[in-house]
Order: structure tokens, then sequence, then C-alpha cells
């Protein structure tokens, strides 16, 4: 089979590469709507329309597209009990998380508002009732996955470093060892679907790591990886991250996924038939 056309480029603080037919006819539509994604949601640009948000309370308008990423994180958020949470931005800055990326954790790391104080999200709007720093990390990269496949006709696969989406062809994807990056604890097929993952050990920093629990403004610390194949990237990207908060069953009601996890015992929990693991330690 004759390979597709691909593209690697840098963008939203990741790795990217497309495969697909029309990727090269694509490539200034793709860049262009990272590009709008980025000044967006990007607590990392002084002009982004969070930064903004986290000056000045008021009323924003939003593409229909984008309000739909806060009304997933919504979702999230209620099957959490707010634990997956937009509103954490302020925590992971005080962790050292921030705009510099100092990784130098402040004497006090915040804890985040409430959803109900906070927030309240419109078809194409969002109302902001306190300024406060948003982060869409939980499940913003899959969001921008889904809107880049969007801009694609026929077979594709689009990956931003480990956030896959395929349309198409099947394909098999490795799940890496959080532990070690040249190793594999298993693999997973999908097709006109997604994975996504995160780990604890990917971004950490002294005692550390980008997922903290909203309430305590403290690191999770019992389970180390997760990866999640769902209908599209945007929701396996949040549920990815739920799943270190919660119980995969408080998650079944939002929509249908499989998932793996590796809690810090060592122990492999893997529900579904798409993903095959190789350590001893799995469990089905």
């Amino acid at each position: 089979m004759k390979p597709k056309p691909s593209i690697t480029f840098e963008a939203l603080g990741t790795e990217w590469m497309i495969e697909a037919i029309d990727v090269a006819r694509q490539q200034t539509n793709i860049k262009n709507e990272l590009d709008r994604i980025d000044h967006i949601w990007s607590r990392f640009q002084d002009d982004s329309l969070i930064s903004l948000m986290a000056k000045e309370a008021g009323t924003y308008e939003l593409d229909q597209s984008d309000a739909l990423l806060m009304k997933w994180y919504q979702q999230l958020y209620e099957a959490t009990d707010g634990l997956v949470s937009p509103l954490i931005g302020q925590a992971l800055v005080d962790a050292g998380y921030d705009q510099a990326y100092s990784l130098k954790p402040k004497t006090i790391v915040h804890s985040s508002p409430t959803w109900e104080d906070t927030l309240v999200i419109g078809i194409d709007s969002i109302t902001i009732k306190q300024p406060a720093l948003i982060d869409v990390g939980a499940a913003g990269k899959g969001y921008a996955v889904d809107q880049v496949a969007r801009l694609l006709d026929g077979d594709y696969c689009v990956d931003a470093s480990g956030d896959i989406l395929v349309h198409g062809q099947e394909m098999r994807i490795g799940l890496q060892s959080p532990h070690d990056e040249t190793q594999l604890i298993g693999v997973a097929t999908i097709k006109n679907e997604s994975i996504c993952g995160s780990a604890i050990t990917r971004r950490a920093w002294g005692d550390w790591h980008h997922i903290i629990n909203p309430k305590t403004a403290k690191p999770v610390d019992d389970i180390i990886a997760t990866w999640v194949i769902a209908d599209n990237a945007m929701h396996a990207d949040g549920l990815a991250t739920a799943l270190f908060f919660v119980s995969p069953e408080k998650l079944n009601q939002l929509t249908q996924f499989e998932y793996c996890i590796i809690y810090r015992n060592g122990t492999v929990k893997s529900v579904g038939q798409k993903i095959e693991l190789f350590t001893e330690k799995a469990t089905k």
C-alpha cells in the first residue's frame, strides 16, 4: 500500500504528525486553526482570551466548537464532583507550571474556585463571574486534534504527541511505558476513533506534576498513567485525565470508551477488546 503524504511540525507546545492524502493542500488551514485555538485557550500567551478572562470578568464570545469544549468540561466537572476542572490554572501556576516554565513552586498553592461561582457557558459565549485562570490541558489537545481532523478528507491519522485520531485504515498504536520511553506495555488497535493517554511522569518536577486535585491543591499519586479509546480525541483526552480522579464506572454515563490504567503499585487494569497488554500484572 502506498504511504500517505505526511507533515510534522510543532504547535500548541507539542509535536504533531499528520498523514492524509490532502495534508499538503490543507497545511495552511491547519496552521491557521491551531493558531486560532492557541490565541483563545493558551494561558502562556498574554493576549489570549483566557489571559484576558483571568484579569476581567464579563461575557466573551466563542465559536460554537469552543463552547462545546467547555460544555464537555462541564460534563467532566459534574461527573467527577469537580475534580476535573478548567479552573485549575492558578494552582498550576502556583505549583511552578507557569508562563516561564519556572518549575519553582510557591509557598502557597491555591485551591480552585468552583464552576458554580465562576462560569456560565452559552451556545456561543462564556461568562466569567469573577476573574479566574482557565487551563484546558485535560481535554484541549484532544479538542485541537478533532478540529484539525475536520479539515481532512479520506483516510488520515492525526497524532499530537500521542493523542491520536484515526479515520479509515485500522492502525495499531503502541502504549509507551510511563517509566521507560523505549518500552511498550501493550498495543491498541483503533479505527475511526481516538486514543489518548496521560502520565504523571511526563510533566513532572520535584514533588509536583501536571495533574493536580483542584480541591486539595496537591498532585494525585495513586495512578501513574491512563489511556482511553473513544469516538473522538476530545472525549478520549478528557476521560484519560478523569480516570486519575474517579472510577471508570462514574464516567460511563458520558460516552462509550475503553481504557487502560497503570496504578502506582504496578497493577495494570484494562477494559475493552481493543487493548492488548504485555505485562504479567495486567487484569481485565
